[in-house]
């Protein structure tokens, strides 16, 4: 006789807002599927990058009315405004509820952002096992409301894990994770990753990294500190890959600072084409977004400047990569220097406040880091110190003893 089937587990996962929430879902779907290849897996989120990105990775999407607080002056408040009204109304809960009853999920596993709260606060009102996930080393203000309804708290930072076992329910687990990274990122190698964005492996290779819609000041900062450093006849033999962002404006050119001192940049600052830098520095590539060949880029970098986004460090001490890090000023809680704080304190990264951002505070740190392999290799072995590569495992083997009980 055959032994039976095993009924599908079927997942909802949560996300939405920024890379820093839906890619950790991401790797947690692939993982959910490779331990359970019949696994039912169901988005849910708003009308922001993931649903662009979630189907076109191949998974089912449900969108719901749910926004954020981001933006400034007007804009925020117009954001504010028409989120408290979805809020009031509860638009976010009722649809939640609705998906949740349609799919009748196992599990439900958020991973944090606006996108998630909802969807927790119905599967909490269903008595529907759930996780949440944090990757930040400041507790957001969905995660501190979820963890008072799931049923496990996943962390990706010992100290998180010490904040929230004082505030969670007597019946929910608070467990250190990390933040899950998806798999392709770790596994390409720099032969590989050399092939693919048609770069030499053997030569020494800068990646920058703004986000997903790029960072002007690191772009500014990156091509004037380009110009010092070639000046002196130093770039020459480096590859640069530069991530500028989806934004056209910054796709299509830098702004760099001609002049010596730093007070009359404002009048000094001229626009450069991607083709005028290559003419300075001849291995230096502009992409818009690196997508799919992101993990490539990871795999041939030697040093890779970027903001500290909770994403984005996890993949760095994963792969364990020399950095130098820029923590975004604007972050709302200011998590990104708390998430760069320990990566430098270990020797992992170099770190360089937002408002401390210039051409050549940047030229510095990468003449001390870049040329130096000594310093490089340190820099990796503390970076790998705290990285947690089976970070997605761990959360999907979390979420399946939940939904298969």
């Amino acid at each position: 006789m055959q032994a039976p089937q095993m009924k599908p587990v079927r997942v909802v996962l949560a996300a939405g807002g920024t890379g820093g929430h839906v890619y950790p879902a991401l790797a947690v779907a692939e993982e959910l599927r490779r331990l359970r290849p019949n696994a039912r897996l169901l988005f849910i989120g708003g009308d922001r990058m993931e649903a662009q990105v979630v189907p076109a990775a191949g998974y089912r999407f449900r969108r719901i009315s749910v926004h954020g607080l981001a933006g400034r002056g007007l804009t925020r408040l117009a954001r504010r405004t028409r989120a408290a009204l979805e809020l009031l109304l509860g638009i976010p809960l009722w649809q939640s509820l609705g998906a949740l009853r349609g799919f009748r999920p196992n599990v439900v596993i958020g991973t944090g952002g606006y996108a998630s709260g909802p969807v927790l606060l119905a599967a909490h009102l269903m008595h529907i096992p759930s996780l949440a996930l944090e990757g930040n080393r400041t507790a957001g203000r969905t995660s501190r409301a979820a963890a008072k309804m799931v049923d496990v708290m996943a962390v990706a930072w010992p100290e998180l894990e010490a904040y929230f076992s004082d505030r969670v329910r007597k019946s929910t687990r608070v467990v250190l994770t990390g933040l899950p990274v998806r798999p392709e990122l770790l596994q390409v190698g720099r032969s590989e990753g050399a092939t693919t964005l048609g770069l030499d492996p053997v030569r020494r290779t800068l990646l920058v990294l703004g986000g997903s819609l790029g960072s002007r000041p690191i772009n500014e900062a990156l091509v004037g500190a380009i110009r010092l450093i070639a000046g002196r006849g130093g770039f020459g033999e480096v590859q640069v890959v530069h991530a500028t962002g989806r934004s056209a404006a910054a796709a299509r050119s830098a702004r760099a600072d001609r002049g010596r001192g730093h007070g009359d940049s404002a009048q000094s600052v001229v626009r450069l084409t991607a083709s005028e830098v290559e003419a300075i520095a001849p291995g230096y590539r502009a992409i818009p977004y690196l997508e799919a060949d992101y993990g490539a880029a990871l795999a041939v970098a030697d040093l890779v400047v970027a903001r500290a986004g909770a994403s984005t460090v996890a993949e760095l001490t994963a792969r364990g990569l020399p950095a130098i890090l820029i923590p975004w000023s604007q972050a709302a809680a200011g998590e990104q220097t708390e998430n760069a704080e320990p990566v430098a304190k270990v020797g992992g990264a170099t770190v360089i406040p937002d408002a401390e951002l210039t051409p050549e505070r940047l030229a510095q740190a990468l003449v001390q880091i870049l040329w130096d392999d000594e310093r490089r290799a340190r820099m990796a072995t503390a970076s790998k110190l705290l990285g947690r590569p089976k970070a997605a495992e761990e959360v999907a083997r979390l979420a399946l003893e939940l939904g298969e009980r």
